[in-house]
């Protein structure tokens, strides 16, 4: 702020005036998030209760990915980023500034209201992250602990899709389904898979533990344990013949 005085006002309502690490996520969240017709004290309220209850007793403990504690995960998602991420300076400016954390930080409140069959706010939670963020995340989906969606921009994450511990979704990243069926549709990730820029994963595929997928590489079968993939090459699956009605 010394540097920068015109930051004093941001910092001091994010961050200082906060008595927890949740109670600041909860206020970043809602202000990005409020509009005209939900005011930012309104979701920050909504979120706190989803902070609340799954910092609770028992539902706290983690049972893997989609459970336990939204500050817990949030807290190993912003080590992940400084981790990882050689762009990164500090804790304290991913959690300002980085889209990817907080879009994915705003999915785990969704995800808590889906559990809750507030699915209709969930789904309203889930347009705002798109519009805010510029990446759409089912509310449904679930994320484990130490993710770290690089940029954010541009990913999407199907509605039955798994996402295990310390993965990395770069931007542009699709994990979706093939349209041909219905259900659980969506790819299932291991623990520390690498999801390259604009590579897409597509259907109930799983792929194992330390896989790495190339960017803009399209799969759409299984990976064992500790493959790379690369490369994406088009190949005629179909051709129709057309016939002439002269």
């Amino acid at each position: 702020m010394d540097k920068e005085p015109l930051m004093g006002g941001f910092v001091y309502a994010t961050i200082l005036n906060q008595p927890t690490f949740e109670r600041a996520l909860g206020f970043l969240l809602a202000s990005k998030i409020a509009n005209a017709t939900i005011l930012a004290g309104q979701w920050n309220d909504l979120i706190m209760d989803a902070m609340n209850a799954t910092n609770e007793g028992k539902n706290r403990e983690y049972n893997g990915p989609g459970t336990g504690s939204i500050g817990d995960a949030a807290r190993a998602d912003l080590k992940a980023i400084v981790e990882r991420d050689p762009a990164c300076p500090s804790y304290t400016h991913a959690f300002c500034f980085f889209k990817g954390f907080q879009g994915l930080q705003a999915q785990r409140v969704a995800h808590w209201l889906w559990g809750h069959q507030r699915k209709v706010l969930a789904c309203k939670m889930q347009s705002l992250i798109s519009e805010v963020y510029g990446m759409d995340l089912h509310p449904a989906a679930r994320f484990g602990r130490g993710i770290m969606i690089d940029h954010g921009h541009g990913v999407v994450v199907g509605e039955t899709a798994v996402v295990d511990d310390d993965c990395t979704l770069l931007h542009g990243v699709t994990l979706g389904g093939t349209g041909k069926v219905r259900g659980d549709r969506h790819p299932k990730l291991g623990k520390r898979v690498v999801v390259g820029s604009n590579a897409s994963v597509l259907g109930n595929i799983k792929v194992g533990h330390d896989c790495k997928i190339g960017a803009g590489a399209a799969l759409m079968h299984d990976l064992p344990p500790r493959t790379t993939v690369v490369g994406h090459k088009g190949r005629v699956v179909t051709k129709k013949q057309i016939t002439s009605k002269l």
